[in-house]
């Protein structure tokens, strides 16, 4: 298997948000949008935190 940088870079991909206003907003929607944020910075200090073990030893 080649590497990334073997097979050439891809082309850069640009997104738009717009926001669209509502009444009453997505509640479902916000909690698992949070959820993923909180989970993901968890898994960053979790794995800062098994490297900080590693270089300890």
């Amino acid at each position: 298997m080649t590497s990334r940088t073997a097979r050439g870079k891809r082309p850069e991909r640009r997104f738009t948000v717009e926001g669209v206003r509502r009444e009453q907003p997505d509640m479902r929607k916000l909690g698992k949008a949070l959820l993923a944020v909180v989970l993901a910075d968890r898994q960053h200090q979790a794995e800062d935190e098994a490297a900080e073990t590693r270089d300890a030893t």
